[in-house]
């Protein structure tokens, strides 16, 4: 399986951040499984284009989390943002047997896309099956903030996509509007607004690089798979998986 995927972590970030995201894909015509953290405007926009995106869960299980003081009250509390998803994946990978036992049983949840495997080749779906259901385990293998505290990050998806196997590319929007190429720029808004949430415009168009960095990354990826027919969403491949 060679699939090409981009998937989102919105992970708290502002409208215009989302936004800014969507309207480049919807440009292309190209696919995208977005997981939300929280209720928006802009992930309604989203939701507009359901020939082209689809949108999941990124639940944070940590502890103080604002979803909920228990894993249970967590997806509950995101599945009641979007309560058709059927893709996952925890923030901050956040996993144990305990929780994939409790996405089975718990939820109608049918692919968890948690399992970081960096620049790894030849990855495939996997399924998991216990208690008569099953989650496939779909693995990543490429993500911006983990690419830019690299030593010698590279800023090409060409080497990534000549990789044999399912490659999934994850990005987050702030990373992807500022153009990340290290943490530097998101902590400074992150500090003058006290939340990235609160984050303005303004502020942010203030710190966007014009070196090369997640968001010239993103555009070449972009562009490759308007010119390849599009790319894939999770379900996509879940229909291909399952049959």
């Amino acid at each position: 399986m060679d699939d090409v995927l981009i998937t989102i972590d919105i992970d708290w970030a502002p409208d215009f951040a989302i936004d800014f995201v969507r309207d480049e894909l919807v440009e292309h015509g190209v696919h995208a499984t977005w997981l939300a953290t929280h209720e928006s405007p802009s992930l309604h926009r989203i939701a507009e284009y359901r020939d082209l995106f689809e949108i999941g869960i990124h639940p944070n299980f940590a502890a103080g989390s604002t979803h909920g003081g228990t894993a249970a009250d967590v997806l509950a509390h995101c599945l009641s943002i979007v309560p058709d998803a059927s893709s996952v994946r925890s923030h901050g990978l956040v996993q144990s047997s305990a929780l994939l036992d409790l996405l089975l049983v718990g939820t109608s949840l049918a692919a968890d896309l948690s399992v970081f495997l960096p620049y790894a080749s030849n990855l495939a779906p996997v399924e998991y099956t216990l208690r008569g259901r099953t989650i496939t385990r779909l693995p990543y293998f490429w993500e911006d903030d983990y690419e830019f505290l690299q030593p010698e990050p590279v800023w090409d998806p060409g080497p990534r996509l000549d990789s044999p196997g399912l490659k999934i590319f994850n990005f987050h929007p702030i990373h992807l509007y500022l153009n990340s190429s290290s943490e530097r720029a998101y902590n400074t808004l992150k500090a003058r607004g006290g939340s990235l949430s609160a984050a303005t415009r303004a502020s942010a168009e203030a710190l966007v690089s014009i070196d090369p960095g997640a968001g010239t990354f993103f555009g070449d990826l972009v562009g490759y798979l308007a010119s390849s027919g599009g790319g894939r969403r999770v379900r996509d491949v879940l229909a291909e998986v399952t049959g």
